[in-house]
């Protein structure tokens, strides 16, 4: 039986939750700082030996329709796990009812970021610290060729495909406070389309291409903006008081999820993709974060600290509208969620 290790995220959540996939942000407090001399790596697939006590789902289990049997859910999902690894928390996939762990990343300093589905589900784009600071890198859906495509001294972090898989949105600090840009698909031109004294994170691009969500504190505590994919007519979508935050676009392009403190912790709230409608899904004591979405848009996936009682998490699956929430991961409360999906 493999050692299981059980990492402590939550200095690392909190932080970015207070700072502030489908999907999601980089708060205000970027990792570290790169090597000049660090290179691209590549590293064969990793597959977990079986292990009883870490469960594909709890049996018996049943979907939202109420019959018995594993979860219904297809496609793929990666995010973020500590279990069983000693150097910080890598990058796995599994099938989408959390079954058929696979170990995408090896690394042994500095930990794993946000990983994120290029649209045809042949690569995960993601953020590390390896190195020291943040850098952009990409790796193949098997885990192989794992490369770095930012190679700067400051945070480069949080990337985001275009719909087509030409280009991703990032955030960067390179000019001192966050910004938001674009480059090609394999971080050639590299281009800011921010331009302004506040913190601008967290971008996802619509459906369509034509429009990028992402959040900002010019107004205080983070609020979730959006703009044309160029970086012009940025239009305010929520306005409370509180952190809105990691929104992410629906699939058909009609809503965006993502987390507020409002209640006093964070919970998973859906608007319309003009800011009205906002509607809250999730309700506990506790935190529920860290939203996206099914390819289909019918589910969200996202993290909760729900079962856990050392402030870290699992992972689990809703319907669109808040209904048939359900754990699907079971590894010791290791799992930081920051989970995406797709086909």
């Amino acid at each position: 039986m493999f050692r299981r290790f059980v990492v402590l995220f939550s200095v690392i959540l909190m932080a970015l939750s207070v700072a502030g996939l489908s999907c999601a942000s980089k708060p205000a407090q970027a990792p570290g700082v790169p090597s000049e001399n660090s290179q691209a790596t590549t590293r064969p697939p990793m597959n977990l030996p079986t292990n009883p006590s870490i469960k594909a789902f709890p049996s018996p289990q049943t979907d939202n329709g109420g019959s018995s049997g594993p979860l219904a859910y297809t496609g793929k999902l990666v995010f973020v796990s500590g279990t069983n690894d000693v150097g910080g928390p890598q990058l796995y996939t599994s099938t989408a009812n959390g079954s058929n762990w696979l170990k995408l990343t090896a690394n042994t300093q500095g930990g794993e970021w946000f990983p994120k589905w290029s649209p045809d589900g042949t690569k995960v784009a993601f953020y590390s610290d390896m190195t020291g600071n943040g850098q952009i890198y990409i790796i193949n859906a098997d885990g192989s060729n794992q490369v770095r495509i930012t190679n700067n001294k400051i945070n480069d972090s949080l990337p985001a495909w275009s719909p087509d898989g030409s280009k991703i949105a990032f955030t960067s600090d390179r000019d001192s406070v966050e910004q938001i840009y674009i480059m090609n698909a394999d971080g050639s031109s590299q281009v800011r389309i921010t331009n302004d004294s506040y913190r601008d994170a967290a971008p996802c691009w619509s459906p369509d291409g034509n429009k990028i969500v992402f959040q900002t504190d010019r107004d205080g505590n983070p609020k979730i903006y959006v703009m044309n994919a160029d970086g012009s007519s940025q239009t305010k979508l929520s306005s409370t008081l509180f952190t809105d935050d990691y929104p992410a676009w629906s699939p058909d392009g009609s809503k965006i999820v993502f987390q507020s403190n409002e209640s006093g912790h964070f919970e998973i709230y859906l608007m319309n993709a003009d800011g009205s409608g906002r509607t809250r899904i999730t309700s506990g004591s506790i935190d529920n974060k860290y939203p996206a979405w099914s390819p289909d848009g019918s589910k969200i996936v996202f993290y909760s600290k729900r079962d856990c009682t050392n402030d870290n998490g699992e992972i689990y699956i809703m319907n669109a509208d808040g209904s048939g929430q359900t754990r699907i991961t079971y590894s010791d409360c290791t799992d930081a969620g920051l989970a995406s999906w797709t086909k």
